[in-house]
């Protein structure tokens, strides 16, 4: 058949058109938890939209399916082989999956700076194997179920292996559809090579699987539940020492360090606001040392666009203990209720905008530090180390009121 009546007779293009504004439609919530500026997030967070791509790749190939099988094309002695067919007819579904990932791409390209790295490649490679193998588990439940239940199921089941894995508690399976990737990367971090491999090994799985099913020889058939299990355990095995994450630390090699008091490092992506952020941190920290308050000697900021509100904030924050204490894991810990007027009454001392500050607290909280900022320099210092001290341990009481300083 001529490559345009494939293209006419096909449901891929259709289907695919629904498709792009769907995604258009959906990729302002992705757009959100992309790390600006950074590729490695701009790819990872592109895999999330495979939740909605594969399940309509899974339906038109189940659809190509069922039109093959009404045809009896492959019946008695085809002048065609069965992958010759079988190519022809997906082409278009293959097509509109390969535009579809490349969409998903091009909607957060803007958020990207530089070029993308062999990472990124990996990514969208996996993302093509997935398609591929939702494509073909589509086309062979066509070929083998009735025609009402085809399609149905083709989309209802591929749908609920792309998102409902997200939603357990036994973390590995949440790796193996390859929209896990979602949960990488800030600037700190970089998409895990096991992340990548293990959907793609089970993709693989799912193509061999799909290609036995529809064999002649029952004893190759019988291999197909087979392989599948061995791709699905390789891969869990790979994942397993991941949990949900989908990322790894990034090496610190590639930062960029400056300045002394406190020390700052930044990533290459940071690299153009420098110098703001060394004199933001230099500030920050010499207001708060003339308080008597000892901050970090080194900074890394995890925002690709740091402002001067959250370099101040970052460096007003490092004073405070970095972990609640251990019994807090048991028990009551009184000292969480000094937690949020010790940041506010820090960031502001720190020469962060006051408004901006209490205004991502509770009004009792922001009223607390304020009213401590009209105390004598040295009145606020005892308020703050009695307090700091209740949040390492859990026998002590806050003591909050301005009042009693």
């Amino acid at each position: 058949m001529p490559w345009r009546n494939v293209w006419r007779v096909s449901v891929a293009p259709r289907i695919g058109i629904l498709l792009v504004l769907w995604l258009f439609a959906y990729s302002g919530n992705v757009t959100e938890l992309v790390t600006s500026g950074y590729w490695e997030s701009v790819a990872a967070q592109s895999a999330s939209l495979l939740v909605w791509t594969a399940p309509a790749v899974a339906a038109c190939g189940a659809w190509e399916g069922m039109r093959v099988r009404q045809s009896r094309i492959l019946q008695g002695a085809p002048a065609r082989t069965f992958m010759g067919v079988s190519f022809a007819v997906l082409t278009p579904t293959l097509v509109v999956g390969t535009l579809a990932v490349a969409l998903a791409l091009g909607l957060l390209l803007p958020q990207a700076a530089g070029s993308p790295n062999r990472t990124a490649a990996a990514v969208i490679g996996m993302e093509l194997l997935v398609i591929a193998a939702h494509t073909a588990i589509g086309y062979v439940i066509g070929l083998s179920l009735p025609r009402v239940l085809a399609v149905p199921a083709a989309l209802v089941g591929s749908f609920v292996w792309m998102a409902y894995p997200a939603a357990m508690n036994v973390f590995w399976v949440r790796q193996l559809n390859g929209t896990n990737l979602a949960e990488c990367c800030s600037l700190d971090q970089v998409a895990a090579p096991r992340s990548i491999l293990a959907p793609a090994l089970v993709s693989i799985g799912l193509l061999l699987a799909a290609r036995l099913v529809v064999l002649r020889q029952w004893g190759l058939r019988i291999l197909a539940p087979i392989v599948l299990a061995v791709a699905v355990a390789v891969s869990a095995w790979i994942v397993h020492p991941l949990g949900y994450s989908a990322a790894e630390p990034r090496p610190t090699a590639v930062r960029t360090c400056s300045g002394t008091q406190p020390r700052v490092c930044l990533w290459p992506e940071q690299h153009d606001a420098a110098t703001d952020v060394v004199t933001w941190a230099t500030d920050a920290h010499t207001r708060l040392a003339g308080l008597g308050v000892t901050t970090t000697s080194e900074l890394s900021p995890r925002s690709s666009t740091p402002t001067s509100n959250e370099i101040r904030s970052l460096v007003a924050t490092s004073a405070l203990p970095q972990d609640i204490p251990e019994c807090a894991k048991h028990g009551e810990w009184p000292g969480s209720r000094a937690l949020g007027p010790l940041t506010v009454w820090l960031a502001i001392n720190a020469g962060a905008d006051s408004q901006v500050v209490t205004s991502g607290y509770a009004p009792d909280e922001a009223a607390v530090a304020t009213h401590i900022l009209e105390r004598p320099r040295h009145d606020q210092l005892a308020w703050f180390q009695q307090n700091a001290k209740t949040l390492t341990r859990c026998d002590l009481q806050p003591v909050l009121d301005p009042k009693r300083f």
